[in-house]
């Protein structure tokens, strides 16, 4: 019986020891720093909606793509489409903004109603005048952004693949840059994000779903009880990603009277 003892512990060792180890779960934040490399990026999709509104469609659609620098993003190209009028009167063509550094130039919706004769972008060099309408009901988290991603996982529970917490304006407000360029007017800083962040394999970002209060956003009487949530998609981490700026004779930095 000694002997069938021993036996089976030395074949217990063996197997443990000749067991492949357990991955350790990947570190996201570390995953995205190696992402960037200068001239690299990644590409998203956004898909926003009123929950809460009797349309059943998204409220906004967007499509861009994220160029990354050593430190961080250095500039992004996105276009955006309402899919219904966001008020009477509300020019539904697409709008579109290029951000290279502290500058952006920004074109359609509302905006080419007041561009001057033969002019089709407005140069900026101010960061609340980066967004387009179609910008303030995108995606307000970007986890393209090292300090932003640290928060979501820090904040967030992991289950699987998934992170699932809350953030609020104020903290988005202090540590995000993105944040500060899509919604420029906040009326309760402490507005509270719900987030389910979801990474790949590598531990990158590939699915956020952000939702919040639209009264947190602004005091309208008819968003009252309804709340933005917002379905973002990341795709072609680490491709080459070119962004130029417009073609300077259709450049304005001036609006009609």
């Amino acid at each position: 019986m000694k002997l069938m003892i021993t036996a089976l512990t030395a074949a217990v060792a063996v197997l443990i020891s000749s067991a492949p180890a357990q991955a350790a779960a990947k570190n996201p934040v570390a995953a995205l720093k190696a992402q960037l490399v200068a001239g690299h990026g990644v590409r998203f999709t956004d898909t926003s909606a009123f929950v809460g509104s009797i349309n059943k469609d998204p409220l906004v659609v967007r499509t861009g793509k994220i160029r990354f620098g050593k430190k961080g993003l250095t500039g992004w190209d996105i276009t955006g489409k309402f899919s219904s009028p966001l008020y009477d009167g509300h020019n539904t063509t697409p709008e579109r903004t290029i951000a290279i550094g502290d500058v952006a130039w920004v074109t359609g919706g509302d905006l080419s109603e007041d561009l001057p004769k033969g002019k089709t972008w407005l140069k900026t060099y101010s960061k609340m005048n980066l967004t387009t309408m179609s910008s303030w009901f995108g995606q307000v988290v970007s986890p393209a952004e090292p300090a932003t991603l640290a928060a979501l996982v820090k904040n967030g529970k992991l289950s699987g693949s998934t992170y699932r917490g809350q953030i609020t304006f104020s903290q988005l407000f202090k540590i995000s840059p993105w944040f500060s360029s899509s919604i420029p007017m906040r009326s309760d800083t402490e507005a509270t994000v719900t987030y389910t962040l979801k990474v790949d394999g590598k531990g990158l970002p590939s699915r956020l779903t952000t939702t919040w209060q639209a009264t947190d956003f602004l005091d309208i009487s008819w968003w009252e009880g309804k709340a933005v949530t917002t379905d973002t998609r990341y795709t072609g981490w680490g491709t080459k990603v070119s962004i130029k700026s417009p073609p300077a004779n259709q450049v304005t930095t001036e609006l009609k009277d």
